[in-house]
This record gives structure tokens, sequence and C-alpha cells, in this order.
């Protein structure tokens, strides 16, 4: 079982994140199939709480479908 890559959290990961440095952007994905080491997976309570660093922006590229789920 896959679990959040917030320490501690035990919960499992519902999105997948990675910072995309050329633009500045924290990019929020739905979970992708693999795990890749170079990627966050976050539960639904840590992706919720995501902060950019400060002057970044947060592009979320979910499917529809997941966030409804």
């Amino acid at each position: 079982m896959r679990t959040c890559a917030k320490m501690r959290c035990e919960q499992e990961p519902v999105t997948t994140v990675a910072l995309a440095y050329a633009d500045r952007a924290v990019v929020v994905r739905s979970l992708l199939e693999r795990p890749d080491p170079n990627l966050l997976d976050l539960c639904r309570e840590h992706a919720a709480r995501l902060s950019p660093p400060v002057g970044w922006t947060i592009r979320d590229e979910r499917d529809v479908a997941a966030l409804t789920a």
C-alpha cells in the first residue's frame, strides 16, 4: 500500500505533486498509477493544505472525476 509522502502520515495518497521550477509552479495531478521517486504522492488532507513557495503558484491539473471522488 502506498502512503502519503508527508512524514508520519499513513493515509492513502490521492494526488501526485510535481515542482515545475521553470514555471515557478507546484503542479497537482491525479495520482499516478505507479509511484515516481521524483514526485510527491499526498493524501487528501495534505493536498488541501498545500502552500507554494513565495512567488510560486499552484496549478491544479487533476481530472474532474478525481475531484468529486
